[in-house]
């Protein structure tokens, strides 16, 4: 019985770390993007450009649908890092509500997973 507890404990704790704020890097060695569910269309637009300035990498996000409120409503990702590694993600606006989503590009040369898209 306590190992269930302890194991349920655990579980509130991890949900209760989901990152809640919209996060991107595009350094040297490894890019990422973490979509929340309090990202903005502003923010999708910024960082797109952001990519495709510094990393010539292309992420549209064209067929996402946000609600009145500015919340997303059904993610539609798609990334191109233009140099053989693309993928596609979705995702509800109530499926971000307990799972971030996006996409992770890793530059270093003995990298195990060079590109990830989807839950992050």
């Amino acid at each position: 019985m306590k190992k269930i507890i302890l194991v349920l404990i655990g579980i509130l704790i991890l949900s209760c770390s989901k990152e809640s704020e919209t996060k991107y890097s595009t350094d040297s060695e490894k890019v990422f993007l973490i979509i929340t569910e309090n990202t903005t269309k502003t923010e999708l637009t910024n960082i797109a450009s952001a990519f495709k300035a510094e990393k010539n990498i292309t992420v549209d996000f064209s067929k996402t649908k946000f609600k009145e409120n500015g919340e997303i409503e059904h993610l539609n990702l798609e990334v191109d890092c233009n140099d053989g590694f693309k993928g596609t993600a979705t995702s509800t606006g109530v499926i971000l509500k307990t799972k971030n989503s996006g996409f992770s590009r890793d530059y270093s040369e003995n990298s195990k997973v060079p590109f990830v898209i989807g839950a992050m």
